[in-house]
């Protein structure tokens, strides 16, 4: 499935996901829309940067370049995608990409929408930009935000702490190499949650040394991993 689009979510859904992840940008417009890339050609029929059109634009796309065989597929809103998950009790990984593009109109709009679909308690905001988290716990210091990174850091339980971050976010070579860093953040009241983890054999390594949240291309694969340690446990 074409990823960032309602079919894959829907797909994670019937595959028993907790929850998902996704990306976010901002239109010309002011609308927040999921997709992973800053630019178009990728995964669209479009050119240019998502910030340099309208939502009217976008939603004229076809977000399906790679998997043809699925048929057009829009870009979704946040909203949308709130609005799917309403009934149900999924938790939802925001990521601001504010790398590239800084929006800092981004966490406000972000917040309102959490508020405007009822979703507060189920959202944790995630980003490499750590000033853009900073910004949402500005707004509303009980936001749940998650730190990403992909490099080796000393004791990032430390600088957790420091920016009162609730979780961080590595690469999930990073838990391989040191999987004690689980049980350190742990222990300071940390969640870690790795990033992408599509190997079962990584998958039952790092649940069995405590992982909080596993971020996958392959919930179906992870969910038969989960039940099978459970199992195991239980004996």
């Amino acid at each position: 499935m074409p990823d960032n689009t309602i079919p894959a979510f829907k797909l994670a859904i019937k595959q028993k996901c907790d929850g998902f992840e996704l990306d976010v940008h901002m239109t010309r417009d002011g609308e927040i829309v999921v997709a992973h890339d800053l630019t178009l050609e990728r995964v669209s029929n479009g050119v240019g940067r998502i910030p340099d059109h309208d939502l009217s634009d976008l939603k004229a796309l076809n977000f399906n370049k790679v998997f043809p065989e699925v048929g057009p597929v829009p870009i979704p809103t946040l909203a949308e995608v709130y609005q799917l998950v309403a009934d149900t009790d999924l938790v939802i990984n925001v990521e601001l990409k504010t790398l590239e593009e800084f929006y800092p109109a981004m966490p406000e709009k972000l917040l309102r929408l959490e508020d405007e679909y009822a979703m507060k308690g189920r959202v944790i905001y995630s980003s490499f930009n750590h000033f853009s988290l900073a910004a949402l716990r500005g707004l509303r210091p009980d936001a749940e935000i998650g730190l990403l990174y992909n490099l080796g850091m000393i004791d990032p339980w430390v600088y957790a702490q420091y920016v009162s971050a609730n979780a961080i976010h590595p690469h999930y070579y990073v838990l391989m190499a040191l999987p004690e860093t689980i049980k350190s953040c742990n222990e300071k009241g940390i969640q870690v949650n790795a990033w992408t983890v599509d190997d079962p054999k990584a998958m039952e390594f790092l649940m069995a040394h405590g992982l909080d949240i596993l971020i996958t291309n392959k919930p179906d694969v992870a969910y038969q991993v989960r039940a099978r340690l459970e199992e195991a446990l239980a004996k």
